[in-house]
């Protein structure tokens, strides 16, 4: 008898539980749905939706004119309402015969069958920027390129830098340093068969502008660095080399400027020679605090990412764009905009 009233019990007790937690589970997904209703199904001002949708393409290097121009990218997306899709790829894998990576020319065609309300991408100099714009035309989608430098034959519609007003500001900074003392040697990126010859580098002539315009100083030697991740400091050790009067080298990249402060430190010339590096990195952060460097001049690689993005809503997407002109000076003292 008394076995049978406690599993009674215990079934009463179980029973209890099971409707207890039935009720609760009716309480809980009840409350749900009418969370939903109010956050989603509503649609509320507060819920963002995209009303475009974006796709850049762009090399994966931890470069800061890379890093910072993404971010503008991302500053124009959110700006024209826009879900902003990432295609990076790797410079690394094979290039085909006009320089560019085979992994970029694949992403591209991916991003023309998607059908997007528009695409910007990076070129490296000597690409065939004009097959892209012209496919893009055909499937009558927003494109627009960007590059350091308008090529040689002219694209429509590209965003670009001006490393003439890079190069112009180099030197102003070194002659602000030197004076007429100054022995300049520039470091120029490396090249291809279709990148600029030297006499027309947009950064050298820059800097030979200025050397002409203030009447001071004179750059002794201007050559390209190598491809490879040792590139930048065997063409300073090799202009150090070749022309022992040199005291201030110019810079036209993080990596190069990185590379320029290497040679100087293992020779123990810090102080003796004066670099102007290019862009910021935490690299070039720290040798500008030590004293390793002594300027570095930054392009407005934020401003190019959002023209980019914000052009591709314009009508006249194929007109021609003023490069993004403006730069700013770093020292260990603080920073000028011009």
């Amino acid at each position: 008898m008394r076995k049978n009233r406690f599993s009674l019990f215990l079934l009463i007790a179980f029973g209890t539980a099971l409707a207890f937690t039935t009720a609760l589970n009716i309480f809980l997904i009840g409350k749900s749905r009418e969370e939903l209703g109010r956050s989603v199904l509503r649609n509320p001002a507060s819920l963002k939706t995209v009303k475009k949708h974006f796709i850049a393409i762009l090399p994966a290097i931890s470069d800061p004119f890379f890093i910072n121009l993404f971010y503008g990218i991302q500053q124009g997306s959110t700006k024209e309402t826009a879900g902003l899709e990432l295609l990076s790829y790797s410079p690394e894998v094979e290039v085909n015969q006009f320089f560019l990576s085979a992994e970029a020319y694949r992403f591209f065609d991916i991003a023309l069958r998607s059908k997007p309300d528009g695409i910007v991408m990076y070129f490296p100099p000597g690409s065939d920027i004009k097959s892209f714009s012209d496919k893009a035309q055909d499937k009558q989608i927003p494109f627009v390129p960007i590059a350091m430098d308008q090529p040689v034959q002219g694209i429509p519609a590209l965003v670009t830098s001006d490393s003439f007003v890079q190069g112009s500001e180099a030197v102003s900074v070194a002659l602000g340093l030197l004076g007429k003392d100054a022995r300049i040697g520039v470091i120029l990126p490396a090249g291809n068969p279709n990148s600029f010859i030297l006499s027309e580098e947009p950064f050298l002539n820059g800097a030979i502008f200025e050397i002409n315009r203030r009447q001071q100083g004179k750059i002794v030697a201007a050559e390209r660095e190598e491809e490879n991740i040792l590139g930048g400091e065997d063409v300073c050790t090799t202009m150090l080399q070749r022309f022992p009067e040199l005291n201030c080298f110019i810079c036209t990249s993080a990596r190069s400027t990185v590379s320029a402060a290497q040679v100087i430190i293992d020779r123990g010339m810090v102080g003796k020679i004066v670099i102007i590096g290019s862009d910021e990195d935490l690299d070039v952060a720290r040798l500008l605090e030590k004293g390793v460097i002594q300027a570095t001049v930054v392009r407005d690689a934020i401003k190019m990412g959002e023209t980019a993005v914000l052009s591709l809503s314009q009508k006249g997407v194929m007109s021609k764009f003023a490069p993004i002109s403006k730069v700013s000076t770093y020292t260990k003292y603080g920073k000028t905009t011009k």
